[in-house]
């Protein structure tokens, strides 16, 4: 047979199943049984005494093999024309998978740097806009001023009341030099939800500090 392997060259105990017009060949084998292992077909399930305890089901026949201790495995064997352009094409398929997990990785590398650099700049421009803000007036000085509203958190704190807990406003406004004022209190005007910049009057509480930012603390606030 042109270019193939040949009867010749089928190993001892194996049997041809298959020429191929490639010249590869199919055999089969007939090989241990991986299930019992070739102990007289058993299935041995564990050891008492020293002794090896066989599966109480068939009397331990072993069910892949039927209790023949053996089974057949099929194998293609190929030119070495052929195993050559085989083994060729498992590498450049294993170059290619490499490739394409590099690429997949650096992709992964650069994504994960545009992410720290637009960390980076964000916290960049909030330390910057924090450095803005310095404190207004003394403390006990009458502050009126036109002031742009930014929020309005709130936490829970207990109730003066003796039992529950009341919820607490910190209203956060900046006046046209980006200078924070906060005002803490319980009562949320409705007049916040109606427009962006009012006109605020209150008295000075404290001079503050909070992560790094200089606040100006009012009490006893009116919002317009």
């Amino acid at each position: 047979m042109k270019g193939g392997i040949g009867m010749m060259n089928v190993p001892e105990g194996a049997v041809l199943v298959k020429e191929f017009k490639n010249g590869n060949i199919k055999i089969k084998r007939r090989v241990t049984c991986d299930r019992c292992g070739n102990q007289n077909g058993i299935y041995y399930i564990g050891v008492c005494n020293g002794h090896l305890v066989p599966s109480h089901v068939d009397n331990g026949v072993c069910f892949k093999c039927g209790g023949s201790g053996w089974a057949w495995e099929t194998e293609i064997l190929m030119t070495p024309e052929n195993q050559a352009k085989h083994d060729a094409k498992i590498e450049r398929e294993r170059q290619k998978r490499e490739a394409e997990a590099e690429r997949i990785e650096a992709e992964r590398k650069a994504e994960a740097e545009r992410r720290l650099a637009e960390k980076q700049a964000e916290e960049e421009r909030i330390k910057a806009e924090k450095a803005i803000s310095k404190f207004v007036g003394h403390v006990g000085d009458k502050l009126e001023a036109e002031l742009s509203y930014i929020g309005s958190p709130r936490f829970e704190v207990k109730s003066f009341r003796g039992f529950g807990t009341d919820t607490m406003f910190i209203h956060t406004f900046k006046d046209s030099a980006g200078n924070k004022i906060v005002w803490k209190t319980s009562k949320y005007p409705a007049v916040l939800d109606q427009k962006e910049t009012f006109k605020v009057t209150g008295t000075i509480k404290e001079h503050s500090e909070y992560k790094d930012e200089k606040q100006t603390v009012l009490t006893r606030c009116k919002v317009m």
